[in-house]
């Protein structure tokens, strides 16, 4: 018994002597370490260092969805005239709908023969283009928006380089994208908002424009400067101590002018001429083809700032150059354009934790897309919101007045406010009301409404609330309620029926266009 325990015995000694040996003429393999993400406390919460980099990263977004209504919206015509058909012009009459189309020939006015009906006030005609009515309006609209939003940045000997993109995308229709008759195709095409480098106090990029301070947290609206989509810039920003700092900055203009127009028949004021060849009137000397070249001068933008415990006072201007030109070189023209404006910000938690009120206020020489904000591009308040047609004012007009080429401002102000308040951590409500104010120039207001440069004076306002439940930390669903209104000058031709020429143009009027409407929206919205 003794001698077989001590053959196994031995012949597991040397098994495992064996298995050893040949062990160890194997390559041995060493397993790789895990690199786990490492949290970057350095610039706030949600930043954490990119593996294998000292660079920290941090990575958000935002989804949400709007569901708007909209009040009835009106369709005016591009040039509206009264026609008596008793023979006598006149501008106010009140015929029954339907019952008068202008001709196709009257290229001048553009009717291309819509039917004319009656305004139920009884006080200018309005037309229906194509025959379409009210029930053909977008009276409500849908938007599914998603944004992505990225933040590099990593320490140097210089300071933080700090590198960030946004890109959002989103599907909209109805009301929210337009209000002209029919339906509206959904698109989801990106946009970028923002894409720069920012190092050592400069800017390179598309970042927020440098003129504008007020948020713009109501949909479409806001007659004070605020572009979501920023402005391509090559800044510099200069911190000083006391919590002042300024900025300046080189802009390109063609991110926020609202451009330029034509005054097309500003050599004449806008006037029909007869012509005895064509035994009839017909449209006056057209305009010279002006383009407007936008990068002739880049705008330059400044602010001046002041941040404190209470909140932020600011100061900002820029200053540009409006310039016209032809094909043909005969129409040369450049003009310096202008804004200033003030915006202050106060914290008030005294009142409740996160209450806020702000102020703004400015004025345009040329620039009025920092003080109405109502251009098509931009939040409009004429295509969205109003209700009615209203042209939609530029900052400039070119226009040969009396043989003399010219460039011409429009001058424009504005003021708004916009206070929130938190009724419980999770109740919050917000209160807006701005007003603003252009006028129009000399060669603008001459012309006949529909004509190219056709812009009389106008006021535009706008009142709303906007009430929200966050349920949890930056997730809300939100109610809101908002009235805009725009009243404008237009000019208008009078039409007089004669047995020789039968309908020509009379006197031109001037009349005070009103519009005004209200949408409501609902929304929800996540961000992370």
């Amino acid at each position: 018994m003794k001698l077989g325990k001590s053959l196994l015995l031995g012949s597991a000694a040397a098994f495992v002597a064996t298995a050893g040996a040949q062990a160890a003429d194997l390559p041995m393999r060493k397993a790789a370490p895990v690199e786990y993400v490492k949290v970057c406390d350095a610039y706030g919460a949600g930043f954490f260092y990119i593996p294998g980099t000292d660079t920290c990263i941090k990575i958000g977004g935002r989804v949400r969805a709007d569901y708007s209504m909209s009040g009835t919206q009106t369709i005016y015509a591009s040039n509206v005239m009264a026609l008596n058909v008793a023979g006598v012009p006149v501008n106010r009459v009140g015929l029954p709908a339907g019952t008068l189309a202008l001709p196709v020939a009257n290229s001048v006015q553009g009717w291309n023969g819509a039917a004319v009906v009656a305004d139920p006030s009884g006080a200018n005609l309005r037309f229906i283009p194509n025959g379409s009515s009210n029930h053909a309006q977008n009276a409500y609209g849908w938007e599914a928006r998603g944004r992505v939003d990225l933040d590099a940045r990593t320490q140097s000997a210089w300071g933080t380089v700090q590198t960030v993109v946004s890109v959002r995308l989103a599907r909209t229709t109805g009301v929210l994208n337009l209000s002209g008759p029919g339906l509206s195709a959904a698109s989801a095409s990106p946009t970028l908002e923002a894409a720069y480098i920012r190092f050592a106090g400069f800017t390179f990029g598309a970042a927020k424009d440098n003129f504008s301070f007020m948020p713009s947290t109501f949909y479409g609206a806001g007659h004070w400067s605020s572009f979501a989509n920023g402005a391509k810039q090559l800044a510099y920003t200069a911190v000083f101590g006391g919590g002042f700092s300024a900025t300046i900055a080189v802009q390109d203009a063609t991110d926020t002018t609202a451009g330029g127009a034509v005054a097309a028949n500003s050599v004449l004021l806008g006037l029909p001429v007869f012509n005895a060849t064509a035994a009839g009137y017909v449209t006056a000397q057209s305009g010279p083809g002006i383009s407007y070249a936008y990068n002739n001068l880049p705008q330059l933008n400044g602010t001046l700032a002041l941040d404190q415990g209470w909140g932020t006072a600011q100061v900002m201007g820029a200053v540009g150059k409006a310039v016209g030109v032809n094909a043909a070189g005969t129409f040369d023209q450049d003009k310096t354009v202008w804004a200033i404006g003030a915006g202050l910000k106060l914290n008030l938690p005294t009142i409740a934790a996160g209450d806020v009120l702000y102020l703004n206020a400015a004025y345009a020489n040329g620039m009025t897309e920092y003080t109405t904000n109502w251009t098509s591009f931009k939040s409009s308040d004429t295509n969205r919101n109003v209700g009615g047609y209203v042209n939609n004012h530029p900052s400039w007009i070119s226009a040969n007045v009396n043989g003399v080429d010219t460039i011409q401002t429009l001058k424009s102000w504005d003021i708004a406010a916009l206070y929130t308040h938190y009724w419980t951590p999770s109740i919050r409500h917000s209160f807006l009301a701005s007003y603003g104010q252009i006028d129009g120039t000399a060669a603008s207001k001459a012309q006949v409404y529909g004509s190219s440069g056709a812009y009389g004076d106008a006021k535009v306002w706008n009142i709303g609330t906007q009430l929200a439940w966050l349920p949890v930390r930056n997730f809300e669903i939100g109610m809101e309620v908002l009235y805009a209104r725009v009243e404008q000058d237009i000019r208008r031709l009078d039409y007089a029926v004669t047995p020789v020429l039968g309908t020509v143009p009379g006197a031109t009027v001037v009349t005070r266009e009103k519009a005004g409407n209200w949408t409501g929206r609902m929304r929800v919205e996540r961000t992370f």
